[in-house]
């Protein structure tokens, strides 16, 4: 993915050209984000769109760039070249506007329409375009920590010390990107990998494979095809896997898919099962230019049982003032719904911003592979040679706990430069009954968190951003109280300095109290605005006192790398 896209992402795309974003944009920007990520981009062009009809923000500069990244991507040349030129009569100064323009130059000739109709063009067609980029990336981090413990009821004699590096590590992306387009059809290969190398003894360095997949499409019958390690998210897929995806659309207005192939598991948990799924999914709409949906069906198997069978859909409504987006997702094998979840947002015309979230999902998903992870170094293949299958689904049930998050909250610029906010959140996590050598996990009881937000615009220089936050803890077993403040400063077009600071207290319900103090600093410097060298150092201290000890954490932390976009 080029530094674009990297940086973007990373940072939220921080800039400040008029008010600071309301809610419904920021949230339409991390939907767009996603949707790029996992290259859906004519999702990506609806959410885009959507953003550039709110009223202007510090998200209008990304993502009028972001759609005619979309479009180029997607293989609509016109009007890639279209939005980078509204781009750079809206902001003809600064890193990012030579950035655009060296992708403007970029861009293939559209071929000319013909002059009469049912006449030949006078210029040949165009011939094939291949396009190569990607970015290189590499950050060194080091941690150094150190605990102090006293014991409460003991001289200083009885006090202990451990100092050590706790982290000294190398980790390095790589993304690249070719692609053949002709006048009808688009041929792309990607390739993302992640590497982490530790150089402390005993911890051990991993590779992850993030993508390699092969993409066809034919435009004229819009039919699509992609075959490899690629992401999923989408269609009732949970998450990165191996297989082909096969597309055609039948309607103007509906697209079938087919999907299979193998989850790829890089959370670390790793066993001998072998899961495979097969599915299909169809894509409707838009209709009335608002409404769009996915209705899909997925079936999954581990080492020749059923592992997973769900039902689901999607649903999506985008308005210049309103955005609402929702999924069901329902396993027909253990009964019981696995994800509910719903988000939306409304502008009033006093550019009030009202905005809601709801989620309850199983986590993990509902899998009867989830019973092997009660049963170290067991696959499923074994397993049943004990257990029958409803066994171990009962297993699996038994360490899938339901995580609910709820929150409602509004935002209101008060100012050309300022804008406040509020939010309030419940969580909420269930207790799990614990199997083989997992044991039993307690309930959380209600989480709450009251929040409130001050953003700052263009206070020091023109695109600088900061952020104020406020908030207030209580559950069942402690509350607490947390202050952060976060802060980005463009300097010029080459540099950008940033900070950020973070107080939290906790009261327990058991009479000990802890304290966190968090800070840092970090400089970003551009060269050639292909290449971006950035450093960050901190500091994360922690004091705790219980009824027995009084402890103390303090850790020191840098990290320093580029990112190469080529």
């Amino acid at each position: 993915m080029p530094v674009l896209l990297l940086v973007l992402i990373a940072s939220g795309g921080a800039r400040a050209e008029t008010a600071a974003p309301p809610q419904a944009a920021q949230q339409l920007m991390a939907e767009g984000r996603a949707a790029i990520i996992r290259e859906d981009y004519a999702a990506a062009i609806r959410v885009f769109t959507r953003l550039l009809a709110l009223p202007e923000s510090s998200l209008t500069r990304d993502a009028q760039e972001f759609l005619g990244l979309s479009y180029e991507r997607s293989g609509d040349i016109a009007r890639a070249r279209q939005q980078y030129e509204n781009y750079l009569k809206r902001y003809p100064e600064g890193e990012d506007a030579t950035r655009v323009r060296q992708r403007l130059a970029s861009l293939p000739s559209a071929a000319p329409p013909p002059r009469e109709a049912l006449r030949a063009p006078t210029q040949p067609v165009q011939g094939p375009r291949l396009m190569t980029f990607g970015s290189l990336s590499q950050f060194y981090y080091h941690g150094k920590s150190r605990i102090d413990t006293q014991p409460v009821t003991a001289n200083a004699f009885d006090r202990s010390t451990l100092s050590l590096t706790d982290q000294s590590a190398l980790y390095t992306n790589v993304d690249l990107n070719a692609r053949l387009l002709t006048d009808t059809h688009d041929n792309r290969i990607v390739f993302r990998d992640t590497d982490l190398r530790n150089f402390l003894a005993g911890q051990d360095s991993q590779n992850r494979l993030m993508a390699a997949y092969y993409d066809y499409r034919y435009k004229p019958a819009d039919v699509s095809a992609r075959v490899g390690r690629q992401p999923g998210y989408s269609g009732g897929v949970i998450g990165r896997f191996d297989g082909a995806l096969l597309g055609y659309g039948i309607a103007p207005r509906m697209r079938l898919n087919a999907v299979a192939g193998e989850p790829v598991q890089l959370s670390g948990f790793e066993t001998s099962s072998r899961q495979s799924f097969y599915g299909v999914n169809a894509d409707l709409g838009p209709f009335n230019e608002r409404w769009t949906a996915n209705l899909y069906l997925i079936r999954q198997s581990v080492d020749g049982i059923a592992d997973r069978e769900a039902n689901g859909v999607e649903l999506r409504y985008l308005a210049p003032q309103a955005t609402f987006i929702s999924l069901l997702d329902y396993d027909t094998l253990f009964h019981e719904t696995n994800i509910a979840m719903a988000q939306g947002s409304w502008q009033s015309p006093l550019k009030t911003t009202l905005n809601f979230f709801f989620d309850r999902r199983k986590t993990p998903t509902l899998e009867t592979a989830t019973a092997a992870l009660g049963q170290p170094n067991t696959s499923i293949r074994d397993l049943v040679n004990t257990f029958s299958a409803e066994e171990l689904r009962r297993q699996a049930r038994a360490l899938t706990a339901t995580v609910t998050t709820a929150s409602a909250g509004f935002t209101q610029p008060v100012s050309p430069r300022w804008q406040l906010g509020g939010d309030y959140r419940v969580m909420h996590v269930s207790s799990t009954e614990g199997s083989g050598n997992v044991p039993p996990m307690p309930d959380t009881g209600h989480v709450r968190t009251a929040s409130g937000q001050a953003i700052g615009t263009g206070l020091f220089s023109r695109r600088d951003v900061t952020a104020l936050t406020v908030s207030r803890i209580t559950a069942d077993a402690y509350h607490g109280a947390a202050f952060s403040f976060n802060t980005r400063a463009p300097i010029g077009d080459t540099w950008a300095l940033g900070s950020s600071f973070l107080w939290y207290g906790q009261h327990n319900a058991n009479g000990s109290t802890s304290q966190r103090l968090f800070a840092t600093l970090r400089a970003e410097y551009r060269w050639r605005t292909s290449v971006a060298l950035e450093g960050e150092a901190g500091i994360d201290n922690t004091h705790s006192k219980g009824q027995f000890a009084d402890e103390r954490f303090n850790r020191g932390f840098f990290s320093l790398g580029y990112r190469w976009d080529f």
